[in-house]
């Protein structure tokens, strides 16, 4: 800002050398008239030119005197609330002190009572918190023994019942194994009963044939002995049919043979199967019956192992519940402990004040002279404070022509600062 106001000055006594140089020259070659009106001209602009000048000059220094003004008042206003504050603080407590003081033997009197009930409070809970303590102790020791017996006395029924449910599985497995092949000696039965009765068929059959083509060459044969009587048939015929006849008479007579032997293997065979099927039953019911009682010797193992572990679980749990009661019952003692403590150390604090205050009487003096100094500190200031205020509304009023002429300027030249960039940018 000053290197521009010297600048400005030194154009300012550059402009008047000029002029009176162009004077002296016009004097001289005698046309006065005409150096006249241009010197008159130049002055013009140059005075309008300097008054601009002092006016952006005058505005500039108007806004500052302004600031400083407005910034001298609200630093005036922090420091009254700034000693309001500290007043207020001393007041209260000049008035603590004062009422300490006022009260002094009761509020001894009470703090050593709320003290000395606070301290008893804690002894309880700490002689009540060690009690628990050893008892949650005991508590823990006899359950880790309880669980060891326990452990003892369970483990041979365990054993047990896991040995009878393996037996139990063992027997249902022979038993399904079992019924498996009994089931394979019915439909062998089966197959065996049907075999034979279709061979036995089958041999009556051969049979019947046979019988049936002997029957037919015999009445054949006997046909031809007739014809050979009556009308003399050939001889070869016959010796024909009576081969024929004793080739199928011996085929029937071992037919018949066949029967007899074809039923006596085939009904061999069913009662072989049958036999099968019949151990194969009795060891069925054998099965069942063991499959039966390993089963139920297996579900009264579990049961009682049941029994006796749940019984083991209860007490178990009874003395776990204990525990957890003392462990609850010590979380809440603990808490009342921490809460007499405190009302203790509040007592103890407030009892320690209590002495301090009464002790040193010459504090409470001394705050006195602070608050009364502090007042006076007040009132200077709120004067100070009328005085700025007045100051700065009055610099307000004799500044509001600078102020809005230098404003005014400014939203000129932004307008023409505008105006040169959308004119040169923009086209």
């Amino acid at each position: 800002m000053n290197e521009r106001i010297l600048r400005m000055l030194g154009r300012k006594h550059s402009e008047n050398e000029t002029e009176a140089t162009e004077q002296s020259k016009l004097e001289q070659t005698g046309d006065m008239p005409v150096a006249q009106a241009l010197t008159t001209a130049g002055s013009g602009a140059r005075s309008a030119a300097g008054d601009a000048g002092r006016s952006i000059v005058g505005g500039l220094t108007a806004l500052k005197q302004v600031r400083l003004a407005t910034k001298m008042r609200a630093d005036c206003e922090a420091d009254i609330r700034d000693i309001e504050r500290g007043l207020d603080e001393d007041n209260d407590e000049l008035a603590h002190r004062v009422d300490v003081e006022r009260n002094y033997e009761y509020i001894v009197s009470a703090q050593e009572a709320d003290m000395q009930e606070a301290r008893a409070e804690m002894d309880r809970a700490e002689a009540e918190i060690r009690k628990r303590r050893e008892q949650a102790t005991r508590l823990e020791d006899e359950l880790r023994t309880m669980r060891e017996q326990h452990e003892q006395e369970l483990r041979p029924y365990r054993n047990l019942m896991d040995s009878s449910r393996g037996r139990s599985d063992d027997a249902a497995k022979s038993l399904a194994n079992v019924r498996r092949t009994t089931r394979n000696a019915e439909r062998a039965l089966g197959e065996a009963t049907k075999n034979r009765d279709a061979r036995i068929s089958a041999a009556h059959r051969a049979v019947d044939n046979a019988q049936e083509r002997v029957g037919t060459l015999d009445a054949d044969l006997n046909a031809l002995r007739m014809s050979a009587d009556a009308d003399g048939a050939d001889a070869a015929a016959i010796a024909k049919t009576e081969n024929e006849l004793a080739s199928n008479q011996r085929a029937l007579d071992f037919a018949r043979s066949e029967v007899v032997q074809v039923t006596q293997e085939a009904q061999d065979a069913v009662d072989q199967a049958q036999r099968k099927l019949l151990a194969l039953q009795r060891e069925l019911a054998q099965a069942e019956k063991l499959a039966e009682t390993s089963k139920a010797e297996a579900t009264a193992a579990k049961d009682e192992y049941d029994s006796m572990y749940r019984d083991s679980q209860a007490k178990e749990k009874a003395h776990e519940d204990a525990i957890k009661s003392c462990e609850t019952r010590i979380r809440e003692l603990t808490q009342v402990r921490n809460a007499a403590e405190g009302r203790y150390e509040d007592a103890k604090d407030v009892l320690d004040e209590a002495n301090e205050i009464h002790a040193h009487p010459e504090t409470t003096a001394g705050l006195r002279e602070r608050i009364a100094a502090e007042e006076a500190d007040l009132e200077d200031a709120l004067a100070e404070l009328d005085e700025l205020t007045a100051q700065e509304r009055a610099l307000r009023r004799s500044t509001r022509g600078s102020r809005i002429a230098i404003i005014a300027i400014a939203l000129v030249v932004l307008f023409i600062i505008a105006l040169c960039v959308w004119f040169f940018v923009l086209n």
